[in-house]
């Protein structure tokens, strides 16, 4: 059984929360694959999902792969002291949008046990220079068949 959980700050309307839950959803129809999401923030799921959606109190027990979807969850997802391969899936280039310290955003970003996914090609790139750190693969709005490959390029799926 291969366990899977998104990382979010909320499930509510976004274009972020309906691609997770839409392609989590594909995923949860078959039986090698259990999918899960941790929120931090409690919110109406965008559509439903037929997945457990938990708190993310409930992430230190998490054994699988797990995949934040910015800085702030990827800080709760590396504190977390649960046996996860760790992945950022870093869907908005979030140091241009809202200023933050340089040194809180290096200090994640250059973290060794977060992989570090793009949503695009010239988001890797912007990445890639901010922290020079190498991305481990673009994943197109939570595409289902790009992410697999990647995992299992990763040898976690």
């Amino acid at each position: 059984m291969n366990n899977i959980a998104a990382v979010l700050h909320d499930l509510g309307p976004s274009q972020k929360s309906f691609y997770m839950i839409k392609e989590f959803n594909k995923l949860a129809a078959l039986k090698d694959f259990s999918m899960s999401a941790f929120y931090s923030r409690p919110s109406m799921p965008v559509v439903k999902p037929f997945f457990s959606c938990r708190n993310i109190s409930f992430l230190s027990g998490f054994n699988g792969i797990a995949i934040a979807t910015s800085l702030q969850d990827a800080s709760s997802l590396l504190r977390s002291d649960n046996n996860s391969k760790k992945y950022l899936y870093l869907w908005d280039i979030e140091w241009l949008i809202n200023p933050m310290p340089f040194s809180t955003a290096i200090n994640i970003l250059l973290d060794k046990r977060l992989n570090i996914i793009a949503r695009s090609k010239s988001h890797a790139l912007i990445i890639e220079n901010f922290c020079n750190k190498k991305v481990v693969g673009v994943v197109d709005n939570w595409n289902l068949n790009q992410l697999l490959s990647l995992l299992t390029e990763a040898g976690h799926v």
